[in-house]
């Protein structure tokens, strides 16, 4: 701070020297009050003056050298206009403006005399401290409220006054004796932490204030006390809630938590410094927390009558965990044990023996839902209905149970898989909604092949639930087709033929016959692939189908040369040509397609008659005569291979023989080149048949005979008439394969490996007729109709064999693992392991299925650790002899033990107050006292009553 503010400023003199003043024709007139902060304006100006410049100027004396005083005009910065608002530097001072026109003529008004500024200034008001009487170490203090004003009338600003301040301390004896405070100069004092100490208690500022350059200084402000008393009153009633750190001083919960509040709300209205002096407001902060958790726990145990039952042992357990963490501080304030004797009175362990009969019977009752006969279990209740009802029964019971003894109910792994099973059953029967006699048969049977799939995958447990209407629907589904099946083989039967077809179509039938072969075409292709393989003659009747359109061809045309016949103009050549290619055409069909061309005879007997224009050749004879010969080539069954071969060639050469004009009269020649033709293919046909003949091994000559056959079915009428003598030769010659399986037997050993439900042989069996089925050839195997059920069989024997590479391995080490996978097989697939094995595997099942009569006593041994939430007397023995029986049962049995927590916790707060009570010294030095006070007062209000059960010469 300037110091040099608190002196008195000396007035300097000044001699005023008004300049010299010319007519009033030539002054400037100015207006206005002489006063700072003012305006003053040029109001008037010489006749006849054009002014462009203004210049505002002090009017002062200096001292000349020879020490008189001389006038001098001293511009003032910046005041160049018409109007000059009086700078404060003006107070008490002369000044004039100048006025300069175009012609640089000047002009001057008279010299004004500003008014000195008489300032005044208000005692200082302070703020910033926490009380009205008192301002505590490390609080600040602020000069809040100063007026500085001139009594001689100018409005001053704020920008216009400079403040310096000054801080004192009363020092001495004297009322009114203060001291400066060095350093202390701002409009702010910040209490030091030790000013009590350095003898600062009462101080005041001044404040002095400066405008241009006149000064004031104020009144000293009231004096402000420094003192710790609040804070210090305030700590100690903090203090004063504790009557040790491990209780509070507290006689009723709720004026305890009425005082905390007070003192929270003094606290609060401390300013930060002085909150920083209050040393022990955690111990304020923790007793209004534990008030809070008190009253919260005391409002959850008000609400325990309105909680339902399902929630309220969780809602309890919450209750009491909540008050097993509340330290020995904290259940002071739980007045007389209010809080905790009400949360006793609602702990109710499970130790009645009623819940302990109820869980036996329960025991009984899961069990007594199986039967065993034959080492195959099933359940009691006949139907799923009556099974539901019981298991609904059995859970609604376990549901009344405690939850401790909930988890002391064995074998639930029945119940659920009784569940389990109720609810596949469902499945299946809700499978039925798709089967309804309204479907055609095929969908019938598509259903009811899906249905089956489902049906043979249910386990032989779940089987015996199934009602038996659902077994008699799917069966009678699986047999929609077999009425379509029979009238489907008689109709083929009706239409199908060796030599040939026996329908003996005409004109007017032979549409009907078309449609009926589509249409049994159709109705086999509708049916299901099993079906489908009782169907006899299908692919003859699928050859008819395609023989119908070729013999239906050749109709045509024998139709279109009957036509031709009878038009007249036709030409002889064109004539000749249509029965020609006609007659060809029908030579091509073979006997079976020849059956069924209606019209062939009226063609055959139609020729057409020829005649031969010109010379007659001398040979006519022989000519004539062999188309004679020739004509019998038309029916070739009056001939054997041999005497047509024989019999074609000599015409052959005759016709050779005859001359160019002689041939013209053999009309009929196309019979020889047919016969020709016919002999050809027989012969190539009998290269086949000599083939088969030369194969000596069965099972290939079987193979080249199925190729014989396919080839004779497709040679035309003729050849087949011709080849026929050697063809039936050979199929009566066939080499009999012993070995040959027997396709018959095959299926019908195939159809009896199962019934209800149960295969009638062994693995092995199933195995065999695997590899029978396997050696077949691939035409042999689309004969085995029942291959279905082979294929099931063959599955299942995998899944056996899997499951007993399972029961080999771990039945004696973990019977669990077998019994599990056991239980998952198909009846069928049980079926399928030895009696003995599943005899075994039954009693293991059972064995495992009774009650544990040591684990039920152990679970109540363990309940009765606890009595209303607090340890038994002598809990350490107790703990001890149930450890050990603990640890001897088996690993199933431990399983049981569900509440086997609260042995291990029992054996944890025993360990926990027995580390307490090693803290204990009874002539120990006060950091030892202090130690085990502090782990004695963390403990719950239950170890606190074992540490005084098993310790009560610790407590004093």
């Amino acid at each position: 701070m300037n110091k040099k503010l608190f002196l008195t400023a000396a007035a300097i003199p000044v001699a005023l020297i008004v300049p010299t003043v010319a007519s009033a024709e030539e002054m400037v007139t100015v207006t206005g009050q002489n006063i700072v902060n003012e305006t003053l304006t040029v109001h008037q100006l010489p006749n006849n003056a054009i002014v462009n410049a203004y210049q505002w100027y002090y009017l002062e004396k200096v001292a000349s050298e020879d020490g008189s005083k001389t006038s001098t005009n001293k511009p003032i910065a910046g005041a160049t206009s018409a109007s000059l608002k009086v700078p404060v530097e003006a107070a008490g001072k002369t000044i004039f403006v100048e006025a300069t026109t175009t012609e640089g003529k000047k002009y001057q008004s008279e010299p004004r005399t500003i008014n000195q500024l008489d300032l005044a200034i208000t005692t200082p008001t302070l703020e910033g401290f926490s009380t009205s009487d008192f301002v505590a170490p490390g609080e600040t203090v602020k000069v809040a409220g100063v007026t500085v004003t001139d009594k001689a009338g100018a409005k001053l600003t704020s920008g216009q006054i400079t403040y310096s301040y000054q801080w004192f301390y009363h020092l001495g004896e004297g009322e009114n004796s203060f001291t400066i405070i060095e350093g202390a100069s701002g409009s702010t004092y910040t209490i030091p932490k030790d000013a009590i100490d350095k003898g600062i208690k009462d101080i005041i500022v001044k404040v002095k204030a400066q405008v241009g350059a006149s000064f004031v200084e104020s009144p000293r402000s009231e004096v402000i006390s420094i003192s710790k008393e609040p804070t210090d009153t305030l700590t100690k009633d903090i203090s004063n809630l504790l009557v040790n750190d491990n209780k509070y001083n507290v006689s009723d919960l709720k004026s305890f938590e009425e005082k905390v509040k007070a003192l929270e709300s003094k606290y609060q209205a401390l300013s930060a410094p002085a909150k920083g002096n209050v040393s022990n407001y955690a111990v304020l902060k923790r007793a209004l927390e534990d008030v809070d958790l008190i009253n919260k726990l005391n409002e959850k145990v008000d609400k325990v009558e309105g909680v339902n039952d399902k929630d309220l042992p969780k809602y309890i357990k919450e209750i009491e965990t909540a008050y097993d963490k509340f330290d020995l501080l904290q259940r002071s304030l739980d007045v007389n044990d209010a809080l905790y004797t009400s949360i006793k009175n609602l702990l109710n362990e499970p130790n009645d023996l009623e819940e302990i009969k109820e869980v036996r019977r329960l025991n009984q009752a899961i069990v007594n839902l199986l039967s065993y006969s034959n080492g195959i279990s099933q359940y009691v209740p006949s139907d799923k209905d009556s099974l539901q009802g019981v298991v609904n029964t059995i859970e609604a019971d376990i549901a009344k149970l405690s939850q401790n003894y909930r988890g002391a109910v064995q074998n639930l792994t029945i119940l659920n898989e009784a569940k389990a099973d109720i609810k596949k059953v469902e499945q299946f029967i809700k499978s039925f909604d798709k089967l309804s006699t309204n479907n055609t048969p095929n969908k019938q049977v598509t259903v009811a092949k899906s249905i089956r799939s489902t049906y043979e995958k249910l386990t032989y447990k779940q089987l015996k639930l199934v009602p038996d209407k659902y077994v008699q629907l799917l069966t009678t589904a699986e047999s929609a087709e077999e009425s379509q099946i029979a009238t489907l083989n008689n109709d083929i039967d009706s239409y199908i033929g060796d030599d040939i077809y026996p329908i003996n179509p005409s004109a007017s039938s032979w549409q009907s016959h078309v449609n009926n072969v589509a249409r049994m075409v159709k109705e086999y292709k509708s049916l299901t692939k099993a079906s489908a393989a009782k169907i006899e003659g299908y692919d003859s009747l699928v050859t008819l189908q395609k023989d119908l359109k070729t013999a239906e061809k050749v109709i045509k045309d024998m139709d279109a040369y009957q036509k031709l016949s009878g038009t007249t103009g036709v030409t002889e050549s064109k004539l000749n040509s249509s029965y020609t290619n006609t007659l060809k055409a029908f030579n091509k069909l073979t006997t079976l397609q020849q059956s069924l061309v209606y019209n062939a005879d009226d063609f055959l007997l139609n020729t057409p008659k020829g005649s031969v224009d010109g010379k007659v050749p001398d040979d006519k004879a022989a000519a004539e005569a062999l188309k004679g010969d020739i004509a019998k080539y038309a029916d070739v069954t009056k001939f054997t291979f041999d005497q047509l071969e024989k019999a074609v060639d000599a015409s052959a050469q005759s016709y050779k023989k005859l001359s160019s004009a002689a041939r013209k009269y053999v009309t009929n020649y196309y019979l020889l080149t047919a016969a020709q033709k016919d002999i050809s293919g027989v012969k190539s046909f009998y290269k086949k048949i000599q083939t088969a003949k030369e194969e000596t091994d069965a099972a290939k000559q079987a193979k080249k005979i199925e190729s014989v056959q396919k080839a004779y079915a497709k040679l035309p009428a003729n050849q087949q008439q011709l080849a026929k003598e050697q063809y039936d030769a050979l199929l009566k010659n066939q080499i009999i394969d012993g070995n040959a399986p027997n396709i018959k037997q095959l299926n019908d050993e195939i159809a009896t490996i199962v019934s209800n439900d149960q295969y009638l042989v062994s693995i092995d069996k199933i195995n065999t007729l695997s590899k029978q089925y396997s050696s077949l050839s691939s035409s042999d195997k689309k004969l085995i109709t029942n291959y279905d059920i082979l294929k099931a069989a063959i599955a299942d024997v995998k899944k056996v064999e899997s499951f007993m590479k399972t029961y080999e391995k771990s039945f004696s080490t973990n019977p669990s693992t077998v019994i599990k996978a056991f239980e998952k097989l198909t009846s069928k697939q049980v079926s399928l392991i030895h009696s003995d094995i599943r005899k075994l595997i039954s009693e293991k099942q059972q064995g495992q299925q009774q009650t544990n009569e040591h684990a039920l006593t152990l679970i109540e041994s363990i309940n009765s650790l606890l009595v209303n939430g607090e340890y038994i007397a002598d809990l350490e023995g107790k703990v001890k002899d149930i450890r050990t029986k603990y640890d001897a049962l088996s690993a199933d049995d431990k399983k049981i033990v569900k509440n086997y927590s609260k042995l291990t916790q029992a054996e944890s707060d025993l360990k926990k107050v027995a580390d307490v009570h090693a803290l204990y010294k009874a002539d120990g030095d006060e950091a030892a006292i202090k130690a085990w006070q502090s782990a004695y007062g963390k403990l719950s209000k239950k170890l606190e009553l074992l540490y005084k059960n098993m310790y009560p010469q610790d407590i004093k």
